[in-house]
């Protein structure tokens, strides 16, 4: 008799069954239309998203379940689910090309410059490291197992099948990675231990609608260890982080409030607008240099190093 297979497999079979192939390493976006009183598909459509709506069906740009193909005149019924292509709206003159600095036989790690998301996700699509790599890799199943935010440059861990997902941001989820972070900022003095290492114990929080994150009163729930690697001239220096944690611009945050703002940073400490961020002489000069870890797969030990470097620090070893 022949084994039943997981419950989660079957669940992500019949998920990839209904929703429509990806295109371009993009997948459609579930809606479930809401109790409403619109004659056709179309007139929903229109109202929701405006002419741009209107025109989706003729690019071809909505489907029902399993790949069905959605008309402007079709019946509207609420409680229906549909699946819409979005225009792209970074989609970018040439196409990204990611270093990769480490392939494994379940996994990659790739340098993520500045200026791109991890995932794609509000005014980042084409423009993240997901979508960037589906296309390289003609492989729709890439997905990372952590994040860097688009101001942070240096290493991202990816996988390929399914199958590994779980196992490797598992692994990002329980702090079981050692991740080691560059960055230039101002000289202060941290006024650690002898090893010169300081570690700093924060509560970090996000108000509804705010792009920085806060330091707070209450228990603490971002920790990084941080010391001073050398002077670099005209007041900066490079620093070394290690977040224990991983809280959202955990490093950045941190940073600001030892007042040591990262350079070029554009939320702390002031928040720039987005012609001010575009105008910037430099990135964020912050960068994710090393990730190691006991591979949970197959338990062999892996170290990877960025090939990255910072305009204000290009000689990090």
């Amino acid at each position: 008799m022949s084994r039943r297979r997981p419950r989660s497999q079957r669940r992500s079979e019949y998920q990839r069954a209904v929703r429509p192939a990806f295109r371009h390493g993009i997948n459609a976006t579930p809606v479930t239309l809401p109790e409403a009183d619109f004659g056709t598909l179309g007139e929903w459509a229109e109202d929701r998203f405006g002419a741009e709506g209107a025109r989706a069906f003729d690019r071809g740009d909505v489907f029902y379940d399993f790949s069905v193909p959605a008309n402007a005149a079709d019946p509207y019924r609420p409680g229906q689910r549909v699946w819409l292509f979005r225009p792209v709206p970074d989609e970018p003159a040439e196409p990204i090309i990611l270093d990769v600095v480490h392939r494994g036989p379940r996994f990659m790690v790739v340098d993520k410059p500045h200026g791109i998301a991890t995932i794609p996700r509000g005014m980042y699509v084409a423009k993240s490291v997901t979508i960037a790599a589906r296309r390289q890799f003609s492989n729709d199943d890439v997905v990372a197992a952590h994040r860097l935010d688009a101001e942070t440059a240096g290493l991202v861990l990816l996988t390929g099948e399914p199958r590994w997902r779980g196992a490797y941001q598992d692994m990002f989820a329980k702090r079981a990675v050692t991740k080691v972070y560059v960055a230039v900022a101002p000289v202060i003095d941290l006024g650690g231990g002898e090893d010169g290492w300081l570690t700093v114990d924060l509560r970090l929080e996000r108000e509804p609608g705010a792009l920085a994150v806060s330091v707070v009163d209450g228990e603490p729930n971002a920790r990084t260890h941080i010391r001073l690697a050398r002077e670099l001239g005209d007041g900066l220096a490079l620093y070394e982080l290690r977040p224990i944690s991983g809280r959202l611009h955990q490093l950045r945050a941190t940073m600001n409030h030892l007042g040591a703002p990262i350079v070029g940073d554009p939320l702390y400490p002031t928040v720039l607008s987005l012609e001010e961020t575009a105008a910037r002489d430099l990135p964020t000069q912050l960068l994710a240099t090393e990730l190691a870890f006991t591979d949970p797969v197959d338990g062999s030990h892996v170290h990877v190093r960025t090939r990255r470097r910072l305009a204000l620090a290009p000689d990090i070893p």
